[in-house]
This record gives structure tokens, sequence and C-alpha cells, in this order.
């Protein structure tokens, strides 16, 4: 459904992107750029939490490293993820990515599945302060 304003959105979604280095192996030794698969600054769309670890992983969908037109859905700590923030979602191929729906039904049942409006930028505002080890 549009409006006067344009396409109306689906739902609203935290948003990171990948860090630039992340460190990996024992004690974090080793520096990479971004992961095996999203590239260093890759844009990813952050799925409610599924579990209860306080957002240590998370499941996100954004482009491939290799694929750039097809969403992928996976896990990863939320440690190698950055700047995040509130975004509308208005791609159809997006909320199926995030919430696994068939075709069609991400009008129906998409924003169910997304993120209130205030728990997104509760967590986003978290996940953005400095961690304290």
């Amino acid at each position: 459904m549009e409006s006067a304003t344009g396409p109306e959105p689906l739902g609203i979604c935290v948003v990171a992107n990948v860090a630039q280095e992340t460190s990996h192996g024992h004690g974090g030794l080793e520096i990479r750029r971004g992961l095996r698969h999203f590239a260093p600054g890759a844009k990813v769309w952050i799925a409610p939490p599924a579990w209860g670890d306080g957002g240590e992983r998370v499941i996100v969908s954004g482009r491939h490293r290799g694929n750039s037109r097809r969403y992928i859905r996976i896990v990863m700590e939320s440690r190698f993820l950055e700047n995040f923030r509130v975004r509308a979602v208005y791609s159809p191929a997006l909320v199926r990515a995030l919430t696994q729906l068939d075709p069609g039904d991400e009008k129906e049942y998409g924003a169910r599945w997304l993120w209130p409006a205030e728990q997104a930028e509760s967590w986003a505002q978290d996940w953005n302060k400095p961690k304290t080890g």
C-alpha cells in the first residue's frame, strides 16, 4: 500500500555496519577485514532477539560479500557490528530473509516479526554504548 508520501514501511528494524576490522582466534590476535560473509562496512539488518543471551549473538540479514543481489540470513556475534541505528524496512525480500516467511506473507505477518519502535531504539542505544571489560 502506498501513501501520498511514498510506499508504506513493512516494519522497523535495527541496522548496523560490519566492523572494518574484526578479531578472531586465540586471544583475538588474528585481525581480519570484515567477515567471511560480509565485507567491511556492509549494512546488515538485525532481527529481534531470538534467545536470552542479552544480544551477544544476533540474527542478521544482508547482502553477501560474494553475491550482492540476494539477502542471506545468518547468526553472528554483535561485537562484529558497529553504528547501530533504527530504520524502516520497505523491501519484501528483506522481510522474507529476516523472518523466513513465504513470498506474499510479508505484508500480513512481516511487521509482527520485526521490532517495536521503542524496543529497537533502546537496543540500538545499548549496543552503541562502549563495552566495559
